[in-house]
């Protein structure tokens, strides 16, 4: 009987549609791995089929399915794998997936099942491998629209991995639409690829095609700028920065961060075309705790300071100072305070500024050094983001990055967090330690099936000897059975042959038979048969009686007969081959189990190696991830150091200019003198200069020195 699945009918007779991917293909709804449709459920509804379905019918080569059109769940295995899918346990759905195939139980959602085997290799990072599937099934089993918009969202994928160049071969190669026909995205991104790998010319050919009239989502929009902008079209990107903040209602997180970016990037092209109203206008929309506020705030007093309203430039800066160090806008703000302060004519507070500065950064750098040799700990991925291995489900989804808002870490290396690739570099940490703990939990089984293996074989040791001993009587049984049954044969041939009708009679006629002998006998005995007529008579009448039922029947037994010693010789066939069986048995079972125990020891070594090659992947995954972290906040340091140097030229340069305003005023105060005083003897005024220019120089080293000190 053939298992069917028909769609359930709700109460108002309303019939919903078959399993259905979302979107105008599976992909760009599986892609998405995390984002699933719960409107569409499984209808089981006469999951046993019904009455017409048993009766034999020619089956139709049917037509695949198209895989992004409505389909019905009809593999057991197929539904089983989506359950596990839709409850986010992707690594067994794999496993389902895989085994489902190995077993031959998708015959009729065998391409579904592949689609989704090839998404969830996506989400995992295995794009070479999705990237196969879909090569063979998006190009048969998928409408053109639904194949162009999946090979769309796999180089989305592509590109956020930073794989350009693989990004705009999917794009160039696989989408069969014309670009002149294309989405505007769809274009927009082959630009972005041609941006990323520095093909400048190819992306100004490109962009004559972004169609700007067809209505476009807040995010395209913005991309739009930010495009034209890195083509040197500031004009341009500028009309779609300011229609991002004219027309978006921003409704969640995304679309506040997209206007915060396109105001700043459009204040700046204010600030650098000299447009400062406008600027200023345009920097105060960005929020004060956004993620691109402290550049906005550095910007907005810029834009101050080049109004010529220097002290209004104090305020951002003051506020952005008093931010953690660890951004490079807060950085260069503590400068420009004391530099505000140096242009305005208070240089006393500005030396201070810059000495404050200098130690902030002196510290800061202390404070890094700290990080970097926190971040070198081998437990380091298990400080910022701790998981209980111990209880972790093998096959459910590895646990995601929580960002460890105490750590003093995390305000270094919160954007490396937010990274694709530290992403990407997390979860693969994961997933090799859960392969670690498979690999583990196996490796814990051998020892059970080796113990399984010594019990069977016991058990065979102990059911040897009754086994034997059942053997030997089985054969003697089948000897004794097989003489019997050869003396049967002969004597029913040559009942055949004599045509003896009294040689297939029964018991009771055997016993009517000795009793007309007997009677036969007597008459015989008692001799003149005329007297004894009448008995002779009735004797007579009986054995022809006898004679009649015995040849009646007499056929038929010998057919029955027949036909017992051919199912006697069948049973006793089946017996020797049963003896057969026990007796090879015990040793068939013994090379099994042997074979079992030589493989239980070859899995064991290859499970240890496996589990050496993981904790070995493992170390290296962690080893890198340490290694990028190091490396940012080495930069950090590097930028720290710029501006150390930077806040030591600004005191040299007041240092200096309060020794070239002090030399001037002794010189003013010695010529006052000389004209009251006559000049001393043997000291000229070149003598007198140099010696207070020694003087003073010394000073400024004593001060450098001194700055110097604190390291």
């Amino acid at each position: 009987m053939k298992l069917s699945y028909h769609p359930l009918k709700t109460a108002n007779t309303v019939q919903r549609k078959g399993f259905r991917w979302p979107r105008s293909c599976a992909l760009a709804f599986l892609l998405s791995v995390s984002a699933h449709n719960t409107s569409y459920a499984f209808e089981w509804f006469g999951l046993f089929g019904s009455d017409s379905e048993n009766q034999p019918t020619a089956e139709q080569p049917k037509k695949p399915v198209l895989i992004d059109q409505p389909h019905a769940v009809e593999d057991l295995a197929y539904g089983d794998l989506l359950f596990d899918f839709y409850q986010q346990k992707y690594f067994s759905a794999i496993t389902k997936i895989l085994v489902a195939k190995e077993r031959g139980q998708l015959d009729h959602n065998r391409e579904h099942a592949e689609l989704v085997l090839g998404s969830l290799y996506v989400s995992y990072g295995m794009l070479e491998r999705g990237e196969a599937i879909f090569n063979r099934l998006l190009n048969t089993y998928t409408t053109q629209k639904g194949a162009d918009e999946s090979w769309y969202q796999l180089a989305r994928i592509y590109y956020k991995q930073g794989d350009a160049k693989k990004a705009l071969s999917v794009l160039t190669n696989n989408i069969v639409e014309p670009v002149e026909t294309r989405a505007t995205e769809h274009v927009l991104l082959q630009v972005l690829c041609h941006i990323n790998l520095g093909e400048v010319d190819q992306a100004r050919s490109l962009s004559q095609f972004l169609n700007t009239e067809e209505p476009l989502s807040v995010f395209v929009r913005f991309n739009l700028g930010a495009a034209l902008s890195q083509l040197g079209d500031m004009g341009a990107a500028a009309g779609y920065y300011e229609d991002v903040l004219e027309n978006n209602q921003a409704s969640d997180e995304t679309d506040m961060t997209l206007l915060d970016r396109s105001a700043l990037s459009l204040g700046i092209y204010y600030l650098q075309s000299n447009q400062l109203d406008l600027a200023e206008k345009t920097l105060n929309k960005i929020r004060l705790f956004g993620p691109v506020a402290n550049r906005g705030l550095l910007a907005l007093g810029w834009a101050h300071f080049e109004s010529d309203r220097k002290i209004d430039a104090l305020t951002p800066w003051l506020e952005l100072s008093s931010r953690p160090l660890s951004d490079s806008a807060v950085q260069e703000s503590i400068l420009n305070v004391p530099f505000v302060y140096e242009e305005l004519g208070a240089l006393q507070d500005a030396l201070d500024g810059y000495n404050n500065a200098y130690k902030t950064f002196q510290t800061q750098g202390r404070k890094l050094d700290d990080i970097k040799a926190e971040i070198m700990k081998p437990d380091w991925i298990e400080i910022i983001s701790p998981a209980d291995t111990t209880e972790m489900n093998v096959m459910n989804s590895a646990k995601a990055f929580e960002l460890p808002a105490d750590n003093a870490a995390s305000q270094h290396l919160f954007q490396y967090y937010a990274t694709n690739e530290f992403q990407r570099m997390y979860h693969d940490y994961r997933e090799l330690q859960r392969l670690y703990l498979v690999l583990v939990h196996w490796e814990r089984q051998i020892p059970t099936y080796t113990q399984m293996i010594q019990t069977h074989v016991e058990r065979l040791n102990e059911l040897a000897p009754k086994a034997e001993r059942a053997s030997l009587q089985a054969q003697k049984f089948y000897a004794y059975s097989r003489v019997k049954l050869d003396e049967f044969e002969t004597k029913l041939s040559q009942i055949i042959a004599d045509d003896d009708i009294a040689g297939t009679a029964n018991v009771t006629q055997l016993a009517q038979q000795t009793r007309l002998d007997q009677i036969e006998a007597t008459l015989k005995s008692m001799g003149d048969p005329d007297v004894y007529a009448e008995e002779w008579d009735k004797f007579r009448l009986l054995k022809g009686l006898l004679v009649w039922d015995l040849n009646a029947v007499a056929i038929e037994k010998r057919w029955q007969s027949t036909k017992d010693k051919v199912a006697i010789d069948n049973l006793l066939i089946e017996l020797e081959g049963r003896i057969r069986a026990l007796t090879s048995a015990r040793q068939d079972r013994l090379t099994r189990f042997q074979g079992f125990e030589t493989r239980a020891s070859e899995l064991q070594q290859r499970l240890n190696q496996l589990q050496e090659l993981t904790a070995q992947t493992l170390r290296d995954q962690r080893n890198l991830m340490q290694k990028v972290a190091v490396g940012i906040i080495e930069k950090q340091q590097s930028q720290l150091d710029g501006m150390r140097a930077k806040a030591l030229l600004s005191i040299a340069r007041l240092q200096d200019l309060a020794y070239m305003q002090e030399r001037d005023r002794a010189k003013q105060d010695d010529e006052s003198i000389k004209i009251e005083l006559e000049k001393e003897p043997g000291t000229t005024t070149e003598d007198s200069d140099s010696a207070e220019e020694s003087e003073s120089a010394e000073n400024l080293g004593d001060v450098i020195e001194n700055i110097f000190s604190d390291d």
